[in-house]
């Protein structure tokens, strides 16, 4: 369970940036207003493939809430049931200004934080995640997620998971449609 309580937390947070920083002319980095607008509450249609992407799917719901730290960092809580099991993921993402990067670090019940580095791709409009973690046995994993805007208040990210021959494969993918803040 721990897998796929680490999958869901690729999903919050998307955003990213390329190998240079991508600087407005405010000189301030874009990925800043990526992490703004990520701010607020977030319904979630979720769709996982336990078994691989020719396996039969899982589809719930969930809720994510992301909350500002000055321009640079978030806060993400995202809450769902999976499998009659409530999954609580605690997310810390913003820019380092040493790295010129995204970062985060993510935990859940289990006993491992996982760390994820991430690429803004602007003509995308979108964030590639890289994402270091370990399984409940100890072992290293890697996953990559692509968290798209496709407007102000839908993105849809899809994670994927180390598979046969060395590809990856699509293990989940989220719909997230925003809530309106005037509610």
């Amino acid at each position: 369970m721990r897998t796929a309580t680490i999958v869901f937390a690729f999903m919050i947070l998307g955003s990213g940036l390329e190998a240079t920083a991508q600087q407005e002319s405010s000189g301030k980095p874009k990925e800043l207003k990526w992490i703004q607008g990520s701010v607020g509450v977030w319904d979630a249609s979720i769709e996982v493939w336990p078994q691989g992407p020719d396996g039969a799917s899982i589809k719930f719901k969930g809720v994510e809430t992301n909350k500002a730290y000055g321009e640079y960092w978030i806060s993400s809580d995202f809450d769902s049931s999976f499998m009659g099991q409530e999954q609580k993921i605690h997310s810390i993402v913003g820019y380092d200004l040493d790295k010129k990067k995204l970062v985060g670090t993510i935990v859940d019940a289990g006993p491992y934080a996982a760390t994820m580095t991430g690429e803004f791709v602007e003509k995308d409009n979108a964030v590639k995640w890289v994402t270091q973690a370990k399984g409940l046995d100890g072992k290293p994993m890697v996953q990559n997620t692509v968290l798209t805007n496709k407007s102000a208040t839908e993105r849809e990210l899809v994670m994927l998971v180390p598979g046969k021959e060395g590809k990856f494969n699509t293990f989940m993918r989220i719909v997230f449609t925003k809530r309106d803040a005037k509610k």
